[in-house]
């Protein structure tokens, strides 16, 4: 995992600097989990962060990388449960998790005048790492697999000073069904941070 790390840093480092103009950019990440994802954990995740760089191809587009992290958690109280794989069921409390790391190169296409606010949309595709584990007693499940993803976006850059915005988006995070036991994962991620130019 942390040479995926180390790659995407290098990647976002060099993005912002390798053109005229560039933009990097942090955030602190909300997530809502949407379709199969929320029967699996139904709370919002309040635990994410975001890192991202983009370069400059004209005024109005740039492409560039991005890595994010979000954490989701439940816990489920005393009850039966059917134990997965078996015919037979077990009472206790569940806890559920799920870990998101999503890898991408992105581009974003951008509205209006860097002298004012801007509203952009693009989106990214790469890979995500998806950490999937319940717990259950002296049981646990783990299903651990990088994935295909893409995340669609749209957002503000509200400018602060010079060299400085509020960022602000939304994306939908996706990460595809890999075989049997691997639905796909899907989360709405809500981004609050700063970009500097």
């Amino acid at each position: 995992m942390k040479k995926y790390i180390y790659a995407i840093a290098l990647l976002t480092a060099t993005t912002s600097t390798s053109f005229a103009q560039g933009l990097f950019s942090i955030s602190y990440d909300i997530g809502l989990p949407v379709g199969n994802t929320s029967d699996f954990i139904g709370n919002a995740s309040f635990r994410g962060f975001g890192i991202e760089g983009r370069g400059f191809i004209t005024d109005n587009l740039s492409y560039g990388g991005s890595f994010s992290w979000a954490v989701f958690y439940e816990e489920f109280p005393a009850q039966e449960w059917n134990i997965e794989g078996e015919t037979r069921t077990a009472y206790g409390r569940q806890f559920r998790y799920i870990n998101s790391f999503p890898l991408m190169a992105t581009m974003h296409y951008y509205f209006g005048a860097w002298d004012a606010t801007r509203i952009y949309a693009g989106g990214g595709i790469g890979a995500q790492k998806i950490d999937q584990r319940l717990d259950f007693g002296m049981y646990q499940i783990n299903r651990n697999k990088w994935r295909f993803g893409f995340a669609p976006e749209a957002g503000v850059l509200i400018p602060v000073n010079f060299n400085t915005n509020i960022n602000l988006g939304v994306k939908y995070q996706y990460a595809v069904k890999a075989g049997d036991g691997h639905d796909a994962v899907s989360y709405l991620s809500f981004k609050i941070g700063l970009a500097f130019m």
